[in-house]
């Protein structure tokens, strides 16, 4: 992975040399979109809802995020990579008066659940030092309930810019504040009560009414150059399952905000994971509205219909996300059957129902022949299933029957097909920097091979060989198109001696991945 830095300096993470590319690695799943409070476009691994809850959470709010990852920690996800995603606007401010003018301080989250309280103090300061102070920060349940919840203590800090204790400097540590433009002239008054005269005062965070709106699908996508929004991932080496919010609840994510979300998931070779849109009341919208939507992509799933009635759980009466069960689902087959067992099916064969657990129940409920129509048009079935389960059947993408190979209408299938174009680019970027030659090719070629050799001995590949599960080219005729390193990589995902391939292109700042074509495959 290529990362950017603000000098324009690249920087290539990648294993070292012609390491073996491991065969089974942990499924990584994002979740993108509004949470209440904390570090935003930013991506933080979370593995509990409690620290979820620490990291992101309010007590006064059962978000949609902290529901959907209960339902993926209950289904089996171990690891959660969570960015949250606020609205466009200042985040909250604080003003500390002076006789030299006003400290202004930005709090380092935004969004109008940061409630964040200063109080200034010379203790153990000169009387005559005019331009040191302590500063102690802290953040707070809320204004009503004033629990604190994080506190830094800033001693000695100096409004002067040569110092070396300068609180522009001093608070690039801090996790709450930031120094808002330039310093006053002179330190801040003491806060009301800080020196034990009266009443322990704080001065109260303000916030910018724009910061309580819901994010926009402009804010859900954000920017490749800002790494913000959905471009947060590309600080993540591997992203396998992405699982988008929409900006507000009974809200859908829209076309624009659908086509560039799809294209980041294609070009990270990731599955987009999105609740149906809300329209889709009975089987019947379903059918009419995959009829006439011009949108089909192998690399989007979602599924019919939403859950409802999570008794306990503060959301009862709302439409409740399955998008957490699903991925969590989908993350824990991976590991118990080393992507073999569901994955190595035929692509032909009707796929058996998979349990999720939830606490919810179907909103409807759809008989078999939905099922099947649904499948058709390339929509999951939720189905109640024993107390406390809900079965999941179609095993279906969005791929649509418009100009996509059949393989790719399976969901199983295509997950397989692009962790391991995931894998293999990944593993190979050490290829990147490297003389284009036949020495180096050989060596990648050899390090491919190993690795599907491995994958066709695990039922990964079809094929009761590796020449009919696989091929690799990496040659003269590959590389003749002047700098960085291309090879074409054939799997055998459904049937033996059937190849989909993918054209991997190196160069030092990214590894491309391109589906070219089906060698040997029957007319579709």
């Amino acid at each position: 992975m290529a990362e950017h830095s603000p000098e324009q300096i690249q920087v290539i993470e990648a294993p070292a040399g012609e390491d073996p590319i491991p065969l089974h690695r942990e499924t990584v799943t994002a979740f993108v979109g509004p949470a209440p409070r904390g570090p935003a476009n930013i991506p933080v691994a979370v593995e509990s809802v409690a620290e979820f809850r620490k990291r992101f959470g309010s007590p006064a709010e059962r978000s949609r995020m902290e529901w959907i990852l209960g339902q993926y920690f209950e289904n089996g996800g171990r690891s959660a990579i969570v960015v949250r995603v606020p609205r466009t606007g200042m985040p909250n401010r604080l003003s500390l008066p002076g006789p030299g003018g006003s400290l202004d301080l930005v709090a380092c989250n935004p969004g109008p659940l940061e409630y964040l309280r200063v109080a200034v103090d010379y203790d153990n300061v000169a009387a005559d030092d005019l331009w040191r102070f302590n500063l102690t920060v802290q953040r707070v349940r809320s204004p009503s309930n004033p629990l604190v919840e994080e506190q830094e203590l800033w001693r000695g800090v100096s409004i002067v810019p040569d110092e070396a204790a300068y609180i522009g400097d001093v608070l690039g540590a801090s996790s709450l504040l930031r120094l808002s433009g330039e310093p006053p002239r002179a330190r801040p008054f003491v806060t009301p009560g800080a020196n034990g005269i009266g009443p322990v005062g704080y001065v109260y965070a303000s916030s910018d009414r724009r910061s309580n709106a819901s994010p926009t699908d402009y804010d859900l996508i954000g920017s490749d150059q800002e790494c913000t929004g959905l471009h947060a991932l590309n600080q993540v080496a591997f992203v396998d399952l992405v699982c988008l919010l929409s900006g507000a609840p009974d809200t859908d994510i829209g076309p624009v905000g659908l086509f560039a979300a799809e294209r980041y998931c294609a070009r990270r070779n990731a599955i987009l994971l999105l609740d149906p849109p809300s329209h889709w009341s009975q089987v019947e919208d379903v059918a009419q509205s995959q009829r006439n939507s011009p949108f089909a992509s192998p690399n989007v799933m979602t599924y019919f219909p939403l859950l409802s009635g999570a008794t306990g759980d503060g959301l009862e009466n709302r439409s409740l996300s399955a998008l957490g069960a699903i991925a969590g689902m989908l993350a824990a087959r991976d590991r118990q059957a080393g992507q073999g067992d569901h994955l190595s099916a035929p692509a032909d064969a009707a796929p058996a129902p998979l349990l999720l657990r939830s606490r919810a129940r179907v909103a409807i409920e759809p008989d078999a022949g939905d099922a099947r129509a649904l499948a058709r048009s390339g929509v999951n079935l939720l189905r109640p299933a024993a107390p406390g389960f809900i079965a999941f059947t179609g095993d279906v993408t969005l791929a649509g029957s418009r100009g996509a190979h059949r393989e790719w209408r399976q969901l199983s299938v295509r997950r397989r097909a692009v962790m391991t174009a995931s894998n293999i680019a990944h593993n190979t970027r050490w290829a990147a920097i490297q003389a284009s030659g036949p020495e180096t090719w050989r060596a990648v070629a050899d390090q491919i091979s190993r690795y599907l050799a491995e994958s066709q001995a695990a039922g990964l590949l079809a094929g009761d060989t590796p020449r009919r599960a696989f091929y690799v080219k990496c040659d003269q005729d590959t590389n003749g198109r002047g700098g960085g390193l291309s090879f074409v990589v054939g799997l055998a995902l459904a049937r033996p001696d059937e190849f989909l391939a993918f054209r991997f292109e190196h160069d030092v700042s990214d590894c491309r991945v391109t589906e070219i074509g089906c060698r040997g495959c029957q007319s579709m």
